[in-house]
């Protein structure tokens, strides 16, 4: 199938080029009419996103009825003295003044607010026409920051921005250097690899047009099915494309280049190319596309989002590897590798004892001592997944840049007032006789929970009663979320007047239901995951020994990778515990992108095997060949995904992946699965058939290729 496919590309490359410009004009084009001029939406809200039956989704479905937000996004002004003093009252007179000196484009509106009890700080907020991502509201938020200087200077008053839309402008900038910074490592990497501009910049031009295509596709599927696509989801989603896409295009690369060093021609090499990765970069893409798939039995609606989102995405960067990237590579031959020189550095040697280099070394330390090889991996590893034992979830994410003007503002605004403020949970009381006096009084009773610091106000209309409460602790920190389900749910519905109804909603509240579902969730899309993964390698290698195999080492490595990021983050970090969403993140890309690495690795010894190596021949055969293609894979992925560190919201996320890779790239797909492979030998394929047709078996060195005109049906994966 991969032999007629690739003989297919390489006869009309030009055609399948202009396939695929006229698929990217023709979304791009279609995207820009549905969306253009104000973009496509998206929400964050993740009250959004929960099953209806919960709590925090009803108190928010009241809300948006009784007491909507007006349109657009908000902006808090923390003003203080800059010596530290309590505001005077010509101070108080000044930000009073501060509504009509800040009226600026994209600004609705500028409001004072309260003021801290000890009197040494004051709010202000402004309303924002545009969402707080927008562009429009960005250049808002900087005219802000500008007329507040002008209206203070020299008043001896200090403020700063924070808030959603100012921490969306923080964030922008650093967004930018971030994906800027990914591309750049990218480039970088594969100049190293291939020492070839031409191939460092067509493969980031490929890869970033196939993912305009996802990304175009999944924007308009939105409006065709009504699914929203989350910040979570559009950040992954490029960062996932440029990394699998590298990928991909390594894979193909290193055994075109293996050919062109042969002798074949260009459309040869790439024919054998394909035919030979073909079948191990769709297994792949399908392992990946099912465990992001996996998501579906999720009930949280922005995971339910992203599982397909990625899995398509991930198949159309598949489809682009065996068909765009052949067509372009074929097209230039032996010039896309150009300044460097083809030359086969196993010319001439009939053996590989002279073999240098970190793979030919793990190759002959393998075939020599496969049991150690293996012991000593698992060993390590299980070392390193000790750490999960010590595992805590955080819900704290830091959505501002640390040094920025939001994060200071935010922490001068927490020293002298409630850590709840800029998110105050809401309770609403519905039913017949809620008035303002009834209201007021089951505010008092709220008061007393000692999670309360302050009340925030109390409003009533058309019978709801809205009474929003400011928490004494950080909204998404571990206690506030314990003191709403079990401190102040249970007080507010046993206040209650009789005859009404209570919701506690807020993103505290909703974090706390986020967490029940997710605890759930974890439980059923796990082992799901991993038996679809299961199945479709039985499927695909048709051998039961090394799906299982494949299967634990990647669960193994997953343990390691997370045992290792409490190392970092709560260990020595001192964090209060990783994101919740890691461990589910983690399990996704280490076991997609893991069993990747380690099903190139495996076709490769099937096909040394077949080719009548001995077991141990094979699978050092098979490191010593694929295993510069893994690791250049793994290493450019790693250091794409390192660059997120940089990202306040991305950091662990970034870190916890890159070590994932690294792991799964050296620790799995170069020591522990070849040395298992060396140690059960063809048994490891039951019960496919890994035996040459002439029954021959080389002594060493590597072993000639077949003709690229036939492809024997048994060497795909």
């Amino acid at each position: 199938m991969f032999t007629t496919l690739a003989t297919a590309v390489v006869r009309r490359p030009g055609r399948v080029i202009a396939a695929w410009l006229l698929v990217l004009a023709a979304l791009t084009a279609a995207t820009f009419a549905v969306y253009e001029p104000e973009g496509s939406r998206s929400t964050d809200s993740q009250a959004d996103f929960l099953p209806d039956r919960y709590e925090s989704v009803k108190a928010a479905e009241i809300g948006s009825r009784a007491f909507p937000d007006p349109d657009g996004s908000s902006a808090v002004l923390v003003v203080r003295r800059a010596d530290g003093a309590p505001l005077t009252s010509a101070d108080q007179a000044r930000i009073d003044g501060l509504p009509q000196q800040l009226q600026v484009a994209g600004v609705t509106s500028v409001t004072p607010g309260a003021v801290a009890p000890d009197g040494r700080l004051r709010l202000a907020e402004a309303r924002l026409a545009g969402e707080a991502d927008a562009e429009e509201s960005i250049d808002a938020v900087g005219r802000l920051r500008d007329a507040t200087d002008d209206a203070l200077a020299g008043t001896g008053l200090v403020a700063g921005w924070t808030g959603e839309a100012a921490g969306a402008a923080d964030g922008s900038l650093l967004d930018l250097i971030v994906h800027g910074g990914m591309m750049l490592v990218i480039l970088v990497l594969l100049l190293v690899v291939f020492r070839s501009p031409a191939i460092a910049l067509l493969n980031l031009l490929l890869v970033l047009m196939v993912s305009q295509v996802a990304t175009s596709l999944l924007t308009l599927g939105g409006e065709v099915f009504g699914y929203e696509l989350d910040s979570s989801t559009k950040n992954l989603l490029p960062v996932v494309l440029l990394g699998i896409g590298t990928d991909y295009a390594v894979f193909l690369l290193f055994r075109y280049r293996e050919r062109l060093r042969a002798g074949d021609d260009r459309r040869a090499a790439m024919v054998h190319a394909v035919s030979r990765i073909g079948g191990a970069v769709t297994v792949s893409a399908l392992v990946v596309a099912v465990a992001f798939g996996a998501l579906l039995l999720s009930r949280i609606g922005s995971f339910q989002v992203l599982g397909p989102a990625l899995a398509v995405a991930v198949l159309l960067m598949v489809a682009a590897a065996l068909t765009l990237f052949p067509a372009v590579y074929s097209l230039l031959g032996r010039r896309a590798y150009w300044p460097a020189k083809l030359v086969d550095p196993s010319a001439g040697r009939t053996d590989d004892a002279g073999a240098t280099g970190p793979a030919a070394r793990a190759a002959r330390l393998i075939a020599r001592r496969p049991a150690l090889v293996a012991v000593a991996t698992v060993a390590v590893l299980g070392l390193l997944g000790l750490g999960t034992l010590h595992h805590r979830s955080s819900y704290e994410i830091d959505r501002l840049p640390p040094g920025s003007e939001s994060a200071e503002a935010l922490d001068w605004l927490r020293s002298g007032l409630p850590a709840g403020t800029l998110s105050p949970t809401v309770v609403y009381l519905t039913g017949p006789g809620v008035d303002r006096v009834a209201a007021e009084r089951f505010a008092e009773r709220l008061a007393e929970v000692p999670i309360v610091a302050a009340p925030g106000g109390v409003e009533v209309e058309g019978g709801v009663a809205q009474v929003q409460l400011l928490l004494a602790e950080a909204p998404y920190s571990q206690r506030a979320m314990d003191a709403v389900k079990g401190q102040l749910r249970p007080t507010a519905h046993a206040a209650a007047p009789p005859g009404t109804r209570v919701y506690v909603g807020g993103e505290t509240a909703t974090y706390a239901d986020i967490q029940t579902v997710l605890d759930e969730d974890l439980r059923l899309v796990f082992p799901v995951a991993a038996g679809l993964i299961g199945l479709l390698l039985l499927l695909m290698l048709r051998g039961l020994l090394v799906s299982i195999g494949l299967l634990a080492a990647v669960a193994l490595g997953f343990a390691a990778t997370l045992g290792t990021s409490v190392l970092v983050f709560q260990v020595l970090g001192g964090q209060s515990g990783l994101n919740f969403q890691l461990p589910l993140v983690v399990f996704l890309f280490v076991t997609a992108i893991g069993t990747d690495y380690n099903i190139l690795v495996v076709a490769r010894l099937r096909e040394e095997l077949r080719a009548g190596r001995t077991p141990r021949q094979a699978a050092a055969e098979a490191v010593r060949r694929a295993g510069p293609a893994v690791a250049a894979a793994g290493v450019i992925l790693a250091g794409s995904f390192g660059v997120l560190v940089a990202s306040p919201t991305m950091a662990q996320v970034g870190l916890a992946v890159a070590v994932g890779v690294l792991i799964a790239t050296f620790g799995l797909s170069w020591l522990l699965v070849p040395a298992l492979a060396a140690l059960t030998g063809r048994a490891a394929f039951w019960p496919a058939r890994t035996r040459s047709r002439s029954g021959a078996v080389p002594k060493t060195g590597p072993v000639p290729a077949p003709s690229e005109a036939v492809v024997p049906a048994e060497t795909m994966v």
